[in-house]
């Protein structure tokens, strides 16, 4: 038996794609692993990230505490700001030529310029309180009797390396503040403590920090700063050209409109009557297009071609006028209404403005002049002409008051002295006629001390006239007209040297032919404007239940009126921002 030899079995050939499960394996467990690595790289930054954004917002809720803790520092008695009879000694500030004698500053922030070094650490630098940050502070030295070298230890005291701490004693912090006086001025304030009263305004910077210490430098993880802008709320009496505490209308040609001036820089257009009469002139000297404002607790209504240099302002937020101010059919709705191009500034909302009380007068029954001594309590002269009733001279100097009948209320300008709790008594003027009907009231030295009338019924009409010398305050009970020449007033640049204050309800009638300088309230009354002629206009303000303007009477608005009176509030933030780091 033959035997085969055994063939070998062939080699077979290896797939191109030997191995590459291995290698997709590699790369999977490369992706993975990559990616677990970034999972926990992420992980960890978002631990970082919360750790530092939970730092950062605990440092800068520290600053804001630094914020709050200087406003209420300028709150307390440990700040005294500069009085108006020190300003110019310490501060680099100019009057404003105002009848007050107010002061402004004239650079930001304010320098202190005192004479005498001791009094400016830093002559002719920026008046600051430093607390934090290196410097020092440059407050001056000895104001108030040297009580006001405490302010700077008292803000260092109070506002460096405050503390604000946690259970934790790794978790706590501090805030320092600085502050740099950004403005000053001075305002007419009857109800502040010292009057005139200064207006400062500050910039706050708070830098709040978080870490293991409560110091504004040591120890420091996180760092926020926070400024703010604080200053005292002023708001003016005579803030408006014309303010209604129900309402505003105005109607008719283009000469019913308010503009304003400033009677520190001299009168109106000049001085030139024929400016000042007839419309609103924005082109001749001391003319401001801007500023003289209307508004009304209730509504303003203004339509056809009238002219508002300034805003509309409607008093009502969170407030109801009363119901008769805006139902009444001869009244327009709530709120701002008619042309709405007629205003040249904007139409605002603002707190309403608190009505007023009226000037209170004696009881008695008035008698004329010359039926002989009056009895107590009554007025003790009239006015009347044509008739010949200012002629001859008293033999003595008038005591005014209660009893003591004269002719004319003052013959002399020395001795007009009329006070308000004892003021010249009458029981009416009243001018009508000829322009020789003319009656001169004389008034006091200065705006600290004008003289006061009180007057039952003021009519000027016709050709009569009223002049005023000095400075003079005129209570009228019961009837107010005046439409015929106006009020001569000498002071015509300063409207504030004549005050008028009406305590009826009777409507009261402004304009005709005459010019009038003047700030009139009639609290309880309307009082229209209108029927000017070629010469009839009023400088000054007007403040009355309801204004009503018709047939081309302008109104040029002091803006120094709004300085003239107000009232203060605290200290309050005016803006806020955080500073990036």
């Amino acid at each position: 038996m033959k035997v085969q030899p055994v063939r070998p079995i062939p080699c077979t050939r290896h797939s191109e794609n030997a191995g590459i499960a291995l290698v997709l394996v590699m790369l999977l467990m490369l992706v993975l692993t990559t990616l677990a690595a970034t999972i926990v790289f992420t992980a960890n930054s978002e631990t970082f990230a919360s750790h530092n954004y939970r730092l950062d917002t605990e440092a800068d809720y520290v600053a804001k505490a630094g914020i709050q803790a200087a406003m209420n520092w300028f709150r307390s008695s440990g700040y005294m700001a500069v009085s108006n009879t020190q300003a110019s000694t310490y501060y680099n500030v100019v009057s404003d030529g105002s009848l007050w004698n107010l002061y402004k500053s004239q650079t930001t922030p304010v320098n202190c310029v005192s004479s005498s070094g001791s009094k400016c650490p830093s002559q002719n630098s920026p008046v600051r309180l430093i607390s934090y940050g290196g410097g020092s502070s440059n407050y001056p030295a000895d104001i108030n009797n040297s009580l006001s070298t405490l302010v700077t230890s008292n803000f260092q005291s109070s506002l460096k390396d405050v503390p604000v701490t946690t259970g934790d004693p790794a978790n706590k912090g501090a805030f320092c503040v600085n502050a740099y006086l950004l403005s000053y001025q001075t305002v007419n304030c009857p109800t502040c403590a010292t009057n005139p009263a200064p207006m400062e305004t500050w910039l706050i910077t708070s830098t709040g920090t978080w870490g293991s210490s409560t110091s504004c430098t040591s120890g420091v993880v996180a760092t926020a700063e926070e400024q703010a802008i604080v200053q005292p709320i002023y708001r003016a009496t005579w803030g408006n050209a014309m303010y209604g505490y129900c309402g505003v209308s105005m109607s008719g040609s283009s000469g019913d409109c308010t503009d304003a001036f400033n009677s520190a820089l001299g009168a109106y257009g000049g001085g030139n009557p024929s400016v000042a009469s007839g419309a609103c002139d924005s082109n001749s000297a001391n003319v401001i297009d801007s500023g003289a404002g209307v508004g009304g607790n209730g509504y303003v209504n203004l339509s056809n071609n009238v002219t508002v240099s300034g805003n509309a302002t409607i008093g009502n937020v969170n407030y109801t006028p009363p119901s008769s101010c805006c139902t009444a059919a001869s009244n327009p709705p709530c709120g701002f209404s008619g042309n709405l191009g007629a205003v040249q500034g904007a139409v605002v909302s603002a707190p309403p403005v608190a009505v007023p009380g009226v000037p209170t007068f004696p009881t008695g029954l008035p008698v004329s002049f010359p039926t002989g001594p009056p009895a107590a309590a009554s007025y003790n002269a009239t006015i009347t002409l044509p008739q010949n009733a200012l002629g001859g001279t008293p033999s003595a100097p008038i005591t005014p008051g209660v009893g003591n009948p004269y002719i004319n209320p003052c013959m002399l300008l020395a001795v007009c002295n009329g006070s308000a709790s004892n003021p010249y008594l009458i029981n009416s003027v009243s001018l009508t006629g000829g322009s020789s009907n003319v009656v001169t009231l004389y008034g006091g030295p200065n705006i600290f001390s004008p003289a006061y009338y009180d007057i039952d019924t003021l009519n000027e009409s016709g050709q009569g006239s009223i002049t005023i010398e000095g400075y003079v305050v005129l209570n009228v009970r019961t009837n107010l007209s005046i439409t015929g020449q106006g009020i001569a007033n000498p002071l015509s640049t300063e409207p504030e040297a004549l005050q008028i204050k009406y305590a009826g309800t009777n409507t009261v009638s402004l304009g005709g032919n005459g010019a009038m300088s003047a700030i009139v309230t009639a609290p309880l009354a309307t009082v229209n404007l209108g029927g000017g002629g070629s010469k009839g206009y009023i400088v000054g303000a007007i403040q009355a239940n309801v204004v009503n303007t018709q047939g081309g009477y302008p109104l040029h608005y002091d803006i120094q009126l709004n300085r003239l009176e107000g009232t203060m509030g605290q200290m309050v933030v005016s803006s806020y921002s955080r500073i990036k780091q």
